[in-house]
C-alpha cells in the first residue's frame, strides 16, 4: 500500500510545481492567493481580456487600459446554475451601479474556460429594469428592501453580450467595445 501512495505523492509534488508557477503569475498580477475566490480563474480571465486586476473584495474586479473598473463574474457550466450571481443584498443602488460599468462573463466546464462575454455599461439595462420592477414590488408589499442575490440569465449574456473568447480572429481588446 505504500508504494502506491509513494508514487502519488511524487506525482503530487510534481503537479504542485507547476502550481508554484502560477500562484507567482498570479501574485505578479495582484492576485495574492489563487485557491481563494477564484483567484486562478480571474487571473486567466485578466490576462486573456488583458484588464488589470483590482485587490480587494469590495466593489469592482478589475480597471482597463483607460481606468474604467469592470465588473468580472464566472459561472461553471458543470453545475445547475442557470444564471451569475450578483449580491445578497442587490438595493436599487446596486441595480444602478451594476448597469454602469462594463461587465465581463466568463463561461467555465470545470476549471476550463469555454467562452468570455462582454456587456459594456448599459448592457444590463433590461435585466436591471426588471430587478427594479420586482424590488418595488416587494418593497409595496413589505418584503424588505434588496432582492437576495437575482441571477443574471446565461441567455441574456449571450443574447446581449459580444463573445470576446474564444477569439473570433486575434484576441479583442474588451476597452475598446462599445457593445450592444
Amino acid at each position: 500500500m505504500i508504494v502506491p501512495i509513494k508514487k502519488e505523492i511524487e506525482g503530487l509534488n510534481k503537479l504542485w510545481g507547476a502550481l508554484a508557477d502560477l500562484e507567482k503569475l498570479g501574485k505578479q498580477k495582484g492576485i495574492d492567493d489563487i485557491f481563494q475566490d477564484n483567484g486562478a480563474k480571474v487571473l486567466q480571465q485578466v490576462i486573456i481580456s488583458d484588464l488589470s486586476f483590482l485587490p480587494g473584495r469590495e466593489g469592482n474586479d478589475a480597471i482597463d487600459k483607460n481606468n474604467v473598473e469592470w465588473e468580472f463574474k464566472s459561472l461553471n457550466t458543470e453545475t445547475t446554475a442557470s444564471g451569475f450571481s450578483t449580491d445578497h443584498h442587490a438595493t436599487h443602488e446596486l441595480l444602478q451601479r451594476f448597469n454602469s460599468v462594463p461587465w465581463l462573463f466568463s463561461f467555465y466546464a470545470g476549471i476550463h474556460l469555454q467562452e468570455m462575454y462582454v456587456l459594456s455599461p448599459g448592457g444590463l439595462s433590461k435585466w436591471t429594469e426588471h430587478q427594479r420592477n420586482h424590488l418595488d414590488e416587494r418593497i409595496r408589499e413589505g418584503k424588505g428592501k434588496s432582492l437576495n442575490n437575482p441571477k443574471i440569465p446565461i441567455k441574456y449574456v449571450k443574447k446581449h453580450g459580444t463573445k470576446i473568447f474564444p477569439f473570433p480572429q486575434s484576441p479583442i481588446d474588451p476597452a475598446t467595445l462599445d457593445g450592444k
